[in-house]
């Protein structure tokens, strides 16, 4: 576990972890039971740093000041391919292209679009949720957020197909992920919403999950598989879908 915890923020996040792991691949891919808690520990890093601030600024800024601290923390790793998947798959063209399209460094209309609306999702999702959230409830949405991006993303690896051409890009690394190992991050994102959200966080796991099949039935049918950029795409999905569900859910919360 530790071994894929490391890996994963040596990759995903900005945190400089000096120690070299063995077989990096085979610990990522075996890794995947511990996906959705990398997430959260990620939450957790940034649940702290939000409970001061919203004493000290106020919950919306502390909110925005979160989102830049996340952006800082992981480089927009997930922006990123939120951005490529928008290009590749909105552009009308046929699949070779797309890949195509994905993979280059430049960003288009439809990439600008997406990291704009998304923010604008997260933003005003979490003022419409604010009249209706503890002090501590605006913490653990900001803990959970991750662990939710993370969940979405674990989905695709279920008997996923590869639809890039390079044989060494970051989606090889999660083809032949065991079905067991999916399933036990799925339990633990579970349990975690579970204990911090209740029956809304049931509510909570079956629409992250219902939104990550329909986003990988897309994909499927746009360019046959996934490569990085439509895997970690689902991560920002995810999210918004998750904010999405909080506002519908809260009379409850």
């Amino acid at each position: 576990m530790i071994d894929s915890l490391i890996l994963y923020f040596q990759f995903f996040t900005r945190i400089p972890i000096p120690v070299a792991v063995d077989e990096p691949e085979e610990k990522m891919r075996s890794g995947v039971r511990f996906f959705s808690l990398f997430g959260l520990l990620i939450g957790l890093l940034e649940a702290i740093v939000y409970w001061p601030l919203q004493y000290l600024l106020s919950p919306s800024i502390a909110w925005i000041v979160i989102l830049f601290f996340d952006v800082m923390l992981t480089g927009g790793f997930h922006l990123d391919a939120l951005s490529d998947m928008a290009d590749g798959l909105f552009s009308s063209r046929k699949r070779e292209r797309m890949l195509e399209i994905m993979k280059d460094s430049r960003v288009g209309s439809n990439g600008v679009l997406a990291i704009v609306f998304y923010y604008l999702m997260l933003v005003f999702s979490f003022l419409v949720l604010l009249p209706s959230l503890s002090i501590q409830l605006q913490a653990i949405i900001v803990l959970l957020l991750n662990l939710v991006g993370k969940n979405g993303i674990s989905l695709l690896f279920y008997q996923m197909q590869y639809a890039g051409n390079n044989p060494h890009g970051l989606g090889t690394t999660f083809l032949n992920v065991k079905n067991q190992n999916v399933i036990i991050c799925q339990l633990i994102s579970f349990c975690t919403l579970l204990l911090f959200l209740g029956r809304i966080g049931i509510v909570c796991f079956v629409t992250n999950i219902f939104a990550a099949l329909l986003y990988r039935k897309l994909v499927l049918s746009k360019v046959g598989g996934f490569n990085g950029d439509t895997l970690g795409a689902c991560s920002p999905i995810s999210q918004g879908v998750f904010l999405l569900t909080l506002i519908l859910m809260r009379g409850f919360l």
